[in-house]
């Protein structure tokens, strides 16, 4: 009945405060849809995001508020949330018909973990840290998976090469993120149905632990018709990246007057990274045995992202093409490139 009732006062034009709505997102990513079946094959996440938050709670404070970047900076600064999540990435060479080892190809594997990330921002700068536990290996579930979807629904040819799978492996990453913007457009632009906007920031991106470690810088830029106010959210797998929803709203000024008509806009997206340690490309004992060798160098030295946002309270949809460069001298026979769809209800 609740969820029928907002749904009724949102249709029907009912004032909303994007303050007081928390967010449930679901993440699909799949190479499907750039005509292949290969390396980064598919993953998913279910994620739920807190609402906007003007200060951290008591708890938060003493630990999380004391992180750089991430303080709250007190009544009328930055807005502060939580999200936590569950996440699955599964890996496999490009012909998936094959049941002998590929070892000079991307390994069949499987992540599969759970999340929990914190963020502190406001239209200018945003700060985020995550934590990230899981496993790689048959713990992930991925074989079944695939199979299912391959086998049972006919969805693809019939995957023949798990027994080649990376054997179980415990995994935790943290991850930490600063974006800021060095061009901003008015405020009066910004979250209204019909009006372009446009703003442009730099950020960089930590991850420490065995999931992934790495450092990238980033460019990105945003524009399009009735643009929130805030950064993009880059639908990065946790563990490699930080679950977010970078929607910003002042919490000392009455809300945005016209948040419930459609707004459509862009992102743009180019990112440098330097990789030391990624999970996926290590390599090591399979379930059966064998060996897989180390992927070198490591894919995603250089990613663009591209995405489509388009919303209407409260759902919105994001889709998002990611795109490696130099794959080639990777090691890997087939494309890294993949499509993410996300799928967003305000509640």
């Amino acid at each position: 009945m609740l969820f029928l009732a907002s749904f009724f006062l949102i249709a029907q034009g009912a004032s909303v405060d994007l303050r007081n709505l928390s967010v449930v997102r679901f993440d699909f990513d799949n190479d499907v849809f750039l005509g292949k079946d290969n390396s980064f094959t598919a993953g998913w996440s279910l994620q739920l995001h807190s609402r906007l938050n003007d200060v951290w709670g008591p708890g938060y404070a003493k630990w999380i508020g004391r992180v750089p970047g991430l303080g709250d900076g007190g009544r009328g600064g930055p807005i502060t949330r939580w999200a936590v999540g569950i996440s699955q990435v599964i890996i496999t060479p490009k012909n998936v018909g094959i049941a002998a080892p590929q070892p000079n190809d991307a390994p069949w594997a499987g992540m599969l973990g759970a999340a929990v990330s914190w963020s502190a921002y406001d239209n200018r700068r945003m700060a985020a840290l995550q934590v990230y536990a899981g496993c790689v290996g048959p713990c992930s579930a991925a074989e079944p998976v695939q199979k299912f979807v391959h086998g049972d629904l006919g969805l693809g040819p019939v995957p023949k090469g798990w027994d080649n799978q990376l054997a179980n492996k415990a995994l935790f990453n943290v991850n930490y993120e600063y974006r800021y913007k060095l061009f901003v457009d008015r405020p009066a632009r910004y979250f209204t149905p019909g009006r372009f906007a446009h703003d442009l920031s730099v950020g960089s991106h930590v991850g420490l632990g065995n999931v992934e470690t790495l450092i990238w810088g980033q460019v990105e830029y945003r524009f399009g018709w009735g643009l929130p106010l805030g950064f993009t959210k880059a639908p990065d797998p946790p563990g490699w990246g930080i679950m977010l929803d970078p929607v910003y709203v002042d919490p000392t000024t009455p809300p945005p007057s016209r948040t419930r008509g459609l707004r459509a806009y862009f992102s743009l997206m180019g990112r440098v990274a330097h990789v030391t340690h990624m999970a996926l490309a290590e390599g090591g004992k399979t379930v059966n045995g064998g060996e897989q060798p180390k992927l070198r160098p490591y894919p995603g030295r250089y990613v663009t992202l591209a995405g489509l946002h388009v919303a209407r309270l409260p759902f919105a949809v994001h889709v998002t093409e990611y795109r490696y460069y130099r794959q080639g001298r990777s090691g890997i026979a087939g494309s890294s490139d993949w499509i993410n769809l996300s799928f967003e209800y305000r509640f």
